[in-house]
């Protein structure tokens, strides 16, 4: 397992390189932040997501990479964009200054702003690969509009999320619905367009899509049980709103619909055991 997640880390990162290199003769600061908030770390888990959907539904990983790094590139986007003064006010992310510590906000804005726009642009380029690794026209557009649509939820959560703070109370239910957005939106728009890259039918799609959000959910819901256990987070989460008890049965929960529909997958054992060791992660 774990050798099969290094080799797919590896893949992203040579991919993002390649996409995030720079074709000028001035390398601004813009693509300097662009490059330290998205090389050199974080789990992938969502780029791997759509390799293995590309794999698991008939097609070489390779015909993924560069759908791969247009995802991480939009999860970088966003972890800078949350991580400003006006947002969560982060001032480390992975154990270095955020982007707009090691920068300044401005070129922090902009840098997310940049990453969102090549990670379309990454998309696009897909429908003019040559065989085997080209990307029908149609796909491309279907994925452009799934990674569309996911980062508006992700904005949606943002904002949610930002208001919560301000308010006394909030229901479990108004906190599912957030994470839906802010968390799974994105995982499971992974898993969308990994399969799209292999076409996968209608009813590989729906699997993919229930499947990236039940494992979306448990990421999440890992995250409060850790942060709560370390006293990391102030923040209102589940953790916080009806313990550690209650919190865990959540996330077994939807850990088990994950690994019922992987094991329903052709070839479904890597999603199956993906799903049970996130929830053993510590951090």
């Amino acid at each position: 397992m774990e050798n099969k997640l290094n080799e797919y880390r590896n893949l992203i990162e040579k991919e993002l390189e390649i996409a995030l290199h720079s074709n000028s003769n001035v390398d601004s600061g813009v693509e300097q932040a662009m490059r330290y908030s998205t090389l050199g770390g974080g789990k992938r888990i969502r780029g791997i997501l759509a390799l293995e959907f590309c794999r698991v539904f008939g097609s070489d990983v390779k015909k993924g990479l560069a759908i791969a790094a247009a995802i991480e590139m939009v999860q970088a986007f966003s972890l800078i964009h949350d991580d400003l003064p006006c947002m969560d006010d982060d001032d480390f992310r992975r154990g270095k200054p955020s982007c707009h510590k090691q920068f300044n906000e401005a070129t922090a804005l902009l840098a997310g702003d940049a990453l969102l726009a090549n990670a379309f642009n990454t998309v696009s380029s897909t429908a003019f690969l040559p065989k085997p690794h080209g990307i029908k026209p149609v796909n491309t557009v279907s994925i452009m509009s799934t990674l569309s649509n996911a980062t508006m939820e992700m904005i949606r959560g943002q904002q949610a999320d930002m208001e919560f703070e301000s308010r006394d109370s909030i229901t479990q239910d108004e906190i599912l619905s957030m994470y839906s957005r802010k968390t799974c939106a994105l995982i499971s728009a992974a898993c969308v367009c990994g399969a799209i890259c292999a076409d996968a039918s209608e009813k590989g799609l729906h699997k993919a899509r229930s499947y990236g959000f039940a494992l979306g959910m448990a990421f999440q819901l890992t995250d409060d049980l850790l942060d709560l256990q370390t006293e990391k987070d102030s923040k209102k989460t589940i953790a916080t709103l009806i313990g550690e008890k209650d919190t865990a049965k959540l996330i077994k929960e939807y850990t088990d619909t994950a690994v019922k529909i992987a094991q329903n997958l052709p070839n479904g054992e890597f999603l199956e055991t993906l799903a049970k060791e996130l929830i053993d992660r510590k951090n």
